[in-house]
């Protein structure tokens, strides 16, 4: 009942109250409440209830979209979820162009790592979330099982490619090594990454160590602002970001790329979608339209703006 509350802001006893209206509507009981457990479960009657309401809640959801797709100035939230990086650099500028098409549509946008993006979408806290991974890999989700009604549909977006950047004085910039740095070159140098764990860090420490060293130390920092100031900050230290995080700071020269051999991974945007069922709300079509059909040039010029 608490966290029922907590998903809806409203207050515990508003829950109580709407359940024991919605029981003398029906005549029975439909939620079994157990003395000294937190936990409740279904009556029958609940039971039998639960795909009618589903039902209701998928209708109203249509009914929301439908109206939205005729009159772009009637209110509406949309509620989403990101990497850190796709937050500040992607869905920023493409939420400012929202706006001035959808002048009364509130955008709330939270930033998590992969599990609670997935996690979040598939329990319908979120409407949209937008993550990077791997390609034709997907992010596992650990805690309970979710029910069958949780819902949620991914859309490959451009790849992304990671850049290892370093200030222009740096030896692997001044000394280039011909067809590219190796690995086992970078063990001397600290690197700089946003996550201390999760997908991305895993991802990112796989890599740098897939050599017989035991690979350069890596520095988590907590932001992708945070890892452009070591990198600056320290004359040796190299960073680790999606290319469109670091495309202004190219542009200008204020850092230069090292080229890896191999190459660093390039990883997938990816959008996922929660709907109790089809068609998305027109909102989020555009968005996920204007995150998919940029080029990786479109991608930079975009976050510049």
């Amino acid at each position: 009942m608490t966290a029922a509350a907590h998903r809806l802001g409203v207050a515990q006893s508003t829950i109580s109250e709407a359940l024991t209206a919605l029981e003398r509507a029906l005549g029975t009981r439909a939620i079994a409440r157990r003395r000294g457990v937190h936990a409740v479960d279904l009556t029958p009657a609940g039971q039998a209830l639960l795909p009618y309401g589903r039902t209701i809640l998928a209708s109203l959801e249509d009914a929301h979209v439908a109206v939205a797709a005729v009159a772009r100035d009637v209110p509406g939230r949309i509620e989403m979820i990101a990497n850190e990086s796709v937050s500040t650099y992607l869905l920023a500028p493409a939420l400012d162009r929202l706006r001035a098409k959808w002048p009364k549509m509130q955008f709330a946008v939270n930033v998590g790592l992969c599990q609670r993006i997935v996690r979040g979408l598939l329990e319908g806290q979120f409407d949209l979330g937008v993550m990077l991974q791997l390609p034709a890999d997907g992010c596992q989700v650990e805690g309970p099982v979710l029910p069958p009604a949780a819902q949620a549909r991914t859309i490959p977006l451009p790849d992304v490619p990671l850049v290892v950047f370093a200030k222009a004085n740096h030896p692997l910039v001044t000394r280039p090594a011909n067809g590219g740095v190796r690995l086992e070159q970078l063990t001397q140098y600290p690197i700089f990454v946003t996550d201390a764990s999760g997908y991305f860090h895993d991802l990112i420490r796989s890599f740098f160590r897939s050599t017989d060293t035991t690979g350069p130390r890596i520095e988590a920092t907590g932001s992708v602002e945070a890892v452009k100031r070591s990198v600056l900050a320290n004359p040796e230290a190299l960073g680790v970001l999606p290319d469109y995080a670091i495309a202004d700071e190219l542009q200008a020269a204020r850092v230069q790329p090292i080229q890896l051999r191999p190459a660093a991974p390039t990883l997938q945007l990816r959008a996922m979608v929660y709907r109790t069922r089809a068609p998305k709300h027109p909102v989020i079509a555009d968005l996920i339209e204007m995150l998919g059909s940029g080029s990786r040039t479109d991608r930079g010029e975009m976050s510049a703006k």
